[in-house]
């Protein structure tokens, strides 16, 4: 990826962060100081500045705003305009689920490097009815540790406001939990506000969990239309990235979406807000099908939860729709050329 191109929005989540640093004390000034970014362009339509330059943004806000916890405490306060339209998904999605794919499909037109994330599986469901959400977030800056704890702190508070916001608590088991890689910091104070009810430090791997009710069960049901129609306007603004994003990429999608083995070919195109026979032509301008991309999704969602879950063989292949564990057995080997077992004994 280019660093230095111009590829996001000004008035996404640049302007996000600048407002929240001031909320915690930093002067515009200082925000901008060797970014290139000038308070002209603010009211200015379209801008766009490079990683770099946002990069440098956040550089400034954490040496001025510099304390413990400082990702957390943007996150916790950054608005949700600030995500486009996606971001008014947390007020009228009807379950966890559906708001957080939602995210993770159009969080790309604000920042586009999130289109290699939103590429691939990232929840699963475990024993016991749970879904885990992993924390392994790429951040495009390795070799930085404090921006990437910054990004790291506020990618979970983000994640845990939308558990929060979206999450059916009506339901008999609403807790949710937090386990992180992280040795435990000498002050607990900066995680005392975040939504959750436990956190967990020193694990193998950083999650957040939760009941499998709780983010699948639907509630306030009135808001589906408002839910529906900002959908539409998010397909409508992704199209328009296609320098970044292909057609088959936002198929590939909506297919984990809403996946099932016999998701139908009408049913993505509607929600895409095409024509079946459009999806068709354009999936075959690229080079692909959707019955490929099923096939890719299956297997791909199907070698996740081997990967990562407890589930045991039986239960993957009932959840991805083989007709029984043989069956998943031979096309995990096709698919990957390793058996299932290899897969898990690499995984630990």
């Amino acid at each position: 990826m280019d660093f230095d191109a111009r590829v996001i929005p000004l008035h996404r989540h640049p302007l996000g962060f600048i407002e929240a640093f001031e909320r915690l004390g930093a002067q515009q000034n200082d925000l901008l100081r060797g970014t290139g970014v000038t308070p002209a362009l603010f009211d200015m339509q379209d801008v766009r500045i490079s990683y770099n330059q946002l990069h440098a943004l956040i550089g400034n806000g954490i040496r001025q705003c510099d304390r413990p916890g400082l990702g957390l405490e943007v996150g916790m306060r950054f608005d949700w305009t600030y995500w486009g339209p996606v971001g008014f998904v947390v007020y009228c999605s009807t379950n966890l689920k559906d708001a957080a794919e939602a995210f993770r499909r159009y969080m790309v037109t604000a920042q586009p490097f999130y289109t290699q994330a939103a590429a691939q599986p990232n929840s699963y469901l475990d024993a016991n009815n749970r879904v885990f959400e992993p924390l392994d977030y790429a951040t495009a800056c390795e070799d930085d540790p404090v921006m990437r704890r910054f990004i790291l702190d506020f990618r979970l508070a983000i994640s845990l406001r939308i558990w929060d916001l979206c999450g059916n608590k009506s339901v008999n088991d609403p807790s949710v939990h937090v386990r992180l890689t992280d040795p435990q910091p000498e002050s607990l104070a900066p995680y005392q506000s975040l939504p959750c009810d436990s956190i967990t430090f020193g694990c193998e791997a950083s999650t957040i969990s939760g009941h499998l009710e709780l983010v699948f069960k639907r509630f306030r049901r009135l808001r589906q239309r408002a839910f529906d129609q900002i959908v539409r306007q998010c397909e409508t603004e992704l199209s328009s990235l296609s320098r970044t994003v292909t057609f088959a990429d936002r198929v590939r999608w909506h297919i984990r979406a809403h996946f099932r083995p016999d998701l139908q070919l009408g049913q993505v195109a509607g929600q895409m807000n095409v024509t079946p026979r459009s999806l068709s032509r354009r999936l075959n301008a690229e080079q692909t099908s959707f019955r490929k991309l099923l096939h890719e999704v299956r297997m791909e969602i199907a070698s996740h939860q081997l990967r990562c879950s407890r589930l045991s063989v039986e239960d993957v292949s009932e959840l991805t729709g083989f007709s029984c564990a043989s069956s998943l057995r031979r096309a995990v080997k096709n698919w990957s050329g390793a058996t299932i077992s290899e897969m898990r004994d690499v995984m630990g």
